[in-house]
């Protein structure tokens, strides 16, 4: 079995957004070169987070919008009354949205469905982010 480490660098624009990351992932499955096996997309990021969605603009607006009213930024918080800044409901929305996700590599390539990518979520923007990407598996040939 081969295992291959990698990572995705993107820097935020804005204090939320979407970013879709399956392209870099992609690129880094070809440099694995593993044909058969996982990848693990993985964000060390207590503010952000990862997920699959569909890749449509309007559908990452509606999904912020979403998690602001399932969680929005309470002045109650007691993480927000304290030397840790304002943030409350960008860590909490990371617990929501979850760090990681793993998806099959088949053939070289990412086995998504028709419509999915890869997307890293931004709670607490503008920031430098790193995603770890850990490709295993069979290496054909090699």
């Amino acid at each position: 079995m081969k295992v291959f480490t990698g990572a995705v660098r993107i820097k935020s624009s804005a204090k939320t957004e979407e970013v879709n990351i399956t392209g870099q992932v992609e690129t880094l499955i070809g440099e694995s070169g593993v044909t058969e096996g996982m990848a693990l997309v993985f964000t060390g990021h207590t503010t952000a987070g990862l997920h699959m969605l569909n890749a449509d603009r309007e559908l990452e607006l509606d999904f912020h919008d979403l998690l602001s009213e399932l969680v929005a930024n309470k002045p109650t918080y007691r993480h927000n009354k304290g030397d840790y800044g304002r943030n409350a409901d960008a860590h909490l929305k990371s617990v929501v949205v979850g760090n990681s996700v793993t998806i099959p590599v088949t053939k070289g390539r990412l086995a998504l469905g028709q419509w999915q990518a890869i997307h890293f979520s931004e709670f607490d923007g503008p920031r430098s982010r790193l995603i770890s990407v850990k490709v295993f598996g069979v290496a054909e040939g090699r």
